[in-house]
């Protein structure tokens, strides 16, 4: 039963983000830019992973199997600890690549912002799925 109601909060969140995204779209009045675009392509593939890993807590409900099992856990222990590390130097490239463009204070922050927590999700997603199919060793811990 946990894992169906995983799915069902999973597809929810995407179905928050696919509606809060349209409504953004739908409410901008300027000609969307390239940053926009890519904005929205980013989302969509953090949603897209949303809803593949509410698909897979179905299978796993009808399958019987728990949600989170030693494994699981342990592989998105090993992804977090990963992205965390590749993050810190995400943000410090992003920065000093930052200063090479000319943007506005106000629209800077909200660039940095963006672009930050985005390659976060990213990174997360990307080594976990990596790790999903590959495994982890537990010798080289």
């Amino acid at each position: 039963m946990k894992a169906k109601n995983l799915a069902i909060v999973k597809f929810t969140v995407a179905a928050l983000i696919l509606g809060l995204m349209g409504y953004w779209i739908f409410k901008t009045t300027k000609p969307f830019n390239e940053f926009a675009y890519g904005t929205i392509g980013v989302m969509l593939v953090i949603v897209g992973f949303v809803i593949y890993s509410g698909i897979q807590a179905l299978n796993d409900a009808k399958s019987g199997l728990k949600p989170e099992d030693e494994l699981s856990k342990k592989i998105n222990q090993k992804a977090a600890s990963m992205a965390f590390r590749i993050s810190i130097y995400m943000w410090l490239v992003g920065l000093f690549t930052l200063d090479i463009f000319s943007v506005d204070s106000v629209n800077k922050a909200k660039l940095v912002i963006v672009i930050g927590m985005a390659g976060m999700t990213l990174v997360f997603l990307f080594i976990r799925l990596y790790l999903s199919r590959v495994g982890i060793d537990d010798n080289k811990n």
